[in-house]
């Protein structure tokens, strides 16, 4: 509470003080905001990068206004109101601020804000009206976020590799991941499974059934023609047999799942979320 009352006071304070810079041209605005986890769930800490840069200025000396910087859960308020920095001098027309939020805090100041789910990050920038900007729209940067549940199901997934983790739990496939006409394929029986549907195998035709929650999907094995519900769709891979085992593309059995799907280029990893 003595935070916002700071930040109120600040705010005020801008209102109301002389030093309003005389330049039209100015434009004071939010270039990008980067999270530093792809992946988050509700108890988790994660940093907020924001970059902010200022046009119209021949001598950053010249900018000797103070400004507030703020974060926000869905819209500006106090009641959803995170964490503001004050910035008081500028030294490069580019530079970065960083904010770090923690989730298992729980010390937001409304306390009806669900933990999970999806949300949205708002940066503002408040300078009181002292600065005549040529821009104020920019001013405010909304990011979506997916804040996943603690109770969610974790598939980790390397391509070429035969280990995998469920929940962090380590699992050896008889059938790793691989990439076919640079699409990621997974073994369909071990995800399906894991996220509690169901899988039948036809081998008179090569058919697959399965079955998830109010779902019904067909594949068959070499053809890019699927029913979802009956309803057609074309795969970009077919599924195919390696090893005794069938591998499909991990994007559409994922999504059609009900999942999330993230990709690690750096370490060949597949991430696979499902929450219920």
């Amino acid at each position: 509470m003595k935070k916002i009352i700071f930040i109120l006071i600040l705010i005020i304070f801008l209102s109301i003080t002389k030093t309003t810079l005389s330049l039209d041209k100015i434009d004071l605005y939010i270039k990008d905001v980067i999270f530093s986890k792809d992946i988050i769930f509700e108890n988790d800490k994660f940093e907020v990068q924001i970059s902010l840069c200022i046009t119209g200025l021949e001598n950053l000396k010249d900018f000797n206004t103070p400004f507030i910087v703020s974060i926000f859960w869905d819209k500006p308020s106090r009641f959803t109101h995170i964490e503001s920095k004050v910035i008081e001098k500028i030294e490069k027309e580019c530079f970065d601020i960083k904010f770090l939020v923690d989730l298992s805090a729980k010390n937001f100041i409304s306390s009806y804000l669900p933990p999970s789910g999806d949300r949205i990050l708002v940066v503002q920038i408040d300078s009181g009206h002292q600065i005549k900007e040529s821009e104020e729209e920019n001013n405010i940067l909304e990011k979506k976020i997916h804040i996943f549940k603690l109770s969610s199901k974790v598939i980790k997934l390397f391509i070429n590799n035969k280990i995998g983790y469920l929940n962090d739990k380590e699992i050896e496939l008889e059938t790793p991941p691989i990439i076919i006409k640079g699409r990621t394929m997974v073994p369909l029986r071990f995800v399906v499974e894991s996220f509690g549907g169901e899988v039948f195998w036809n081998s008179e035709d090569k058919s697959i059934k399965i079955k998830f929650e109010d779902k019904e999907i067909i594949m068959s094995v070499n053809s890019n023609i699927s029913y979802i519900n009956d309803k057609k769709y074309t795969l970009d891979v077919s599924p195919t047999i390696i090893n005794g085992r069938t591998v499909v593309p991990i994007r559409f059995i994922a999504e059609t799942l009900n999942s999330y799907v993230f990709w690690d280029s750096k370490e060949q990893k597949v991430t696979i979320i499902y929450e219920k």
